[in-house]
């Protein structure tokens, strides 16, 4: 008990200087695997083994098995590609741990001087790296992610040091319930001597639950707990503003269909994302979600679309299987 106590003791210590202020890293807020794409975005409460939830909670990894890997591309929209892995792998009597990467590829943008004249390109490109463990007691399970993410434009670039807190507690095999402490930390340099901003901090509660004799597994994500200025208004398109709808753009909504073992059909609805993305005459699917998984012997496929805008979405496509079982199939 005494490594949770610790850990707990210093939340506040992260916590402090995240609310206000003009945020950066937002690319921490990119979907991480296509799981989570297809249920509306984030989940929190799933633990059965799949590492690439460590992404969303690190309570989660008490689940994986040792030489777990994980490996995802999301073609985001116009030349930016998302890149995301993780590997689980044992450190002697300490147990378990998971580390991954996120890799965010924005392209070549043309540099030119102030006349106009080309003088080439440049990158930008953003990547977070993260280590995670868990600790189980009894039903509970609390798990850290140490998290350091840099973010680069051209010569010029920002780091900070974040740490994720995250706990779940299993009521019963078909049901769970997670709270995660998200991004707390600071920018540790920023794109220059003058600069300052704040990390996307965010609280968020979330449960999954199954009834026992239907095959659907579902799952309700509730985030931006802490940050009034996370629902903004827009009443030039005369959207709601009543407090029912206030409610509803800080909560995630997904679904599972278990088909069987070997191939399952999820669906999901963001409605934060569907109020600021639709269009004011259609919606154009904004908001909504689907996914699926397949899974050949040993490995599982997925793939998900999220629909952002009437213009288009974007898909996630995700490897995921065990070294010591990959190896039992060649």
């Amino acid at each position: 008990m005494r490594i949770p106590f610790f850990i707990a003791c210093f939340i506040p210590l992260f916590g402090w200087a995240q609310i206000g202020g003009q945020l950066s890293f937002q690319s921490l807020n990119l979907t991480s695997n296509p799981r989570a794409a297809a249920l509306g975005g984030t989940s929190i409460s799933l633990a059965d083994g799949d590492i690439s939830q460590f992404f969303e909670n690190p309570a989660i990894l008490d689940s994986v098995g040792e030489k777990n890997i994980f490996v995802q591309i999301n073609p985001y929209f116009a030349d930016v590609f998302v890149y995301s892995g993780a590997y689980a792998f044992n450190i002697g009597s300490i147990g378990t741990f998971a580390a991954g990467l996120n890799y965010v590829n924005y392209g070549a943008f043309e540099m030119t001087d102030e006349t106009g004249n080309h003088l080439g390109t440049f990158p930008a490109q953003d990547y977070t790296f993260q280590l995670g463990k868990a600790h189980s007691v009894g039903p509970f399970t609390l798990g850290a992610n140490v998290k350091l993410s840099h973010s680069s434009i051209e010569s010029y670039g920002a780091t900070a040091l974040l740490l994720d807190i995250g706990g779940i507690f299993r009521v019963n095999k078909n049901w769970t319930v997670a709270m995660v402490f998200e991004n707390m930390g600071t920018q540790i340099s920023g794109y220059t001597n003058f600069s300052s901003s704040q990390v996307p901090f965010d609280v968020k509660i979330g449960t999954t639950f199954k009834p026992e004799y239907m095959p659907i597994r579902f799952t309700i994500t509730t985030t931006n707990l802490v940050n009034e200025n996370a629902i903004s208004l827009d009443d030039s398109g005369g959207r709601s503003s009543r407090d029912l709808d206030k409610v509803w753009k800080r909560v995630n909504l997904g679904a599972e269909v278990l088909l069987s073992d070997h191939f399952q059909l999820l669906v999901g609805y963001s409605h934060k994302r569907k109020q600021e993305l639709r269009l004011n005459e259609i919606g154009g699917g904004a908001g909504f979600s689907f996914g699926m998984m397949v899974k050949v012997k040993r490995i599982e496929l997925r793939f998900s679309r999220a629909t952002y805008h009437a213009a288009g979405g974007s898909s996630f496509i995700s490897l995921r299987t065990d070294i010591n079982d990959f190896k039992k199939i060649l």
